[in-house]
């Protein structure tokens, strides 16, 4: 059985339609500015008609999320990281863009079982005791459908897209196209071109389930018996390179516990949430490099279940640890020793300059706010607004590391990641106004020698 071309559309078609979608979005805010202009005598990004901004984050929102792969999952980063944009508009695109978050266009079911058969060798009413033809949840990589084993235990099953694969190689051929719209419809207030590269580095990865089985069963093993973090297991005998069967987990999305639930309850699951992501770089050298608001499931027990693993961050535990010690010097009040020690601890490559050893002091220590005292600190809008404010001041820097040393180890480039993963994290706190005594939490993350 062949694999048909799916959503990747061919790489013309994709190329059109990132074309056209950037052609639409700088005209539409040209326009807008041009309009201003002529009424007021001069504008500016942000007094563009909300009308136009409505207009392109629908259109974003079309052809992104019918486009799946780098180019929906950028959309997604935008949907949920949104303290670049300024207050006027927010609303605008934030109540767009979040339908990419846990819902996008559907591949027809006729083109999924190709891959499906294409993997297992038989169609999955006949290796399921039962298989739901509509899918619970799609994204960028795959679509999910319930189905239920042999033995009578219910199971999500996860089928790649087909044609992807060409779909991500000719979305990396077209990163220009893409940074342009990012750029355009951000008002050039969001650092693209490293999200895009950060994006990049990983996705490939990703096309992979039996590499994603691999880190999931390395953090079931890890939360096996966790009072309150709970990860699927992986059924690998259901599982192929595009095909990946878990344990079926139900209950309530983040946007649902965000919008509906008491502030308590928000607290505390936030403090799950803050456990898994921080916790597991602390304790164990890894990190979910993908914070999606999609991936935490919030279960009717009080437990959170964390999906997808197809982006995980291994490093060796020094990392961690030499991590703990410039915090642990910083909570001593030893600054000059922290502002000496971030670069490497961050993977700068080559010898840091005071300018930029002032940068990065300035800004890993604002990013550290929520645990320099020990004191409850709730998480919001001002916060993680004046942390990109104080990323972009850096954006010359970057682009400068980037081009002119580069990041050639591994371990680099997942500092570069972990960086990004602090931040959209800290939206996701922010979203939930999350509060708690963090540096407490923190603390007992630390291996003992550091803590003590």
């Amino acid at each position: 059985m062949t694999e048909s071309k799916g959503p990747s559309q061919g790489r013309l078609a994709r190329t059109y339609r990132l074309a056209r979608l950037a052609t639409d979005t700088s005209a539409r805010l040209a326009l807008g500015m041009a309009k201003n202009a002529i009424g007021a005598g001069q504008a500016s990004p942000g007094e563009i008609d909300l009308e136009d901004h409505q207009k392109i984050a629908a259109r974003m929102t079309e052809i992104l999320g019918g486009m799946k792969g780098l180019a929906m999952k950028a959309g997604q980063v935008l949907s949920y990281v949104d303290d670049w944009m300024p207050d006027e508009v927010r609303p605008t695109y934030s109540g767009v863009l979040s339908t990419l978050q846990a819902k996008a266009p559907r591949v027809p079911l006729s083109e999924m079982l190709n891959v499906f058969v294409d993997e297992v060798g038989e169609p999955p009413d006949e290796v399921f005791a039962r298989f739901d033809e509509e899918p619970i949840a799609a994204a960028s990589i795959g679509q999910v459908y319930r189905a239920v084993l042999p033995t009578g235990e219910p199971v999500a099953v996860k089928i790649q897209y087909p044609g992807i694969a060409r779909a991500i190689e000719s979305d990396l051929k077209n990163l220009d196209l893409l940074e342009t719209v990012l750029r355009a419809s951000t008002l050039g207030r969001f650092d693209v071109t490293r999200s895009l590269q950060d994006i990049k580095t990983k996705i490939s990865e990703e096309l992979d389930y039996e590499v994603e089985a691999r880190h999931q069963q390395r953090f079931t093993e890890l939360y096996r018996g966790h009072p309150s973090i709970v990860i699927p297991r992986v059924h690998t005998e259901y599982s192929r390179r595009r095909v990946l069967t878990t344990e079926l987990l139900e209950g309530r999305t983040y946007q649902q516990v965000r919008d509906e639930a008491p502030q308590e309850e928000r607290d505390r699951l936030s403090q799950v949430l803050y456990e898994f992501v921080f916790g597991s770089f602390h304790r164990h050298g890894l990190f979910n490099a993908d914070p999606h608001p999609g991936n935490y499931l919030f279960l009717p027990d009080g437990r959170v279940g964390f999906l997808d693993f197809g982006c995980v961050q291994e490093f060796s535990l020094d990392v961690p640890r030499g991590f703990q010690r410039l915090v642990a010097r910083l909570w001593a009040g030893d600054e000059q020793a922290v502002r000496e020690g971030l670069p490497a601890a961050l993977g700068y490559p080559g010898d840091a300059s005071e300018e930029e050893k002032d940068f990065f002091f300035d800004y890993v220590t604002y990013l550290w706010r929520p645990i320099v005292e020990d004191r409850p600190f709730r998480y919001d809008e001002a916060y993680t607004r004046e942390v990109y404010r104080r990323t972009a001041a850096g954006v010359k820097l970057g682009a400068k590391v980037t081009v002119t040393r580069g990041y050639p180890d591994t371990e680099q480039r997942g500092l570069a990641l972990l960086n990004r993963l602090q931040f959209g994290f800290a939206s996701i706190l922010a979203g939930l106004k999350a509060e708690a005594n963090w540096h407490r939490l923190l603390r007992s993350f630390f291996h003992e020698e550091v803590a003590a």
